[in-house]
């Protein structure tokens, strides 16, 4: 099975901000597995915690020891190089 684009995160040091009802809080720690609709990570206390990824208003990620260089991608369509004569000779 493929694993997500987003286990590339997993054992960075992230900061989340969630958000049930009114209450809005934020948890600072290590990122351990994201995946089913959950968040898990383990605070900077040793705490581990599970967040539904409902209650999630956003991940920070702290620390960055490495930067994804984003993929260069050609959308062009190939140019045809021929010249078009009309009347050229066949050999």
């Amino acid at each position: 099975m493929e694993g997500s684009w987003l286990d590339q995160f997993n054992g960075h040091h992230i900061t989340i901000l969630t958000n049930v009802g009114s209450d809005e809080r934020t948890d600072t720690g290590t990122l351990l597995r994201i995946g089913d609709g959950w968040l898990q990570m383990v605070k900077d206390n040793g705490d581990m915690i599970l967040v539904p990824s409902t209650a999630i208003r956003q991940v920070k990620l702290l620390n960055m020891t490495h930067m994804v260089p984003a993929a260069e991608k050609d959308t062009l369509p190939p140019l045809d190089t021929h010249i078009y004569e009309p009347h050229a000779q066949r050999p």
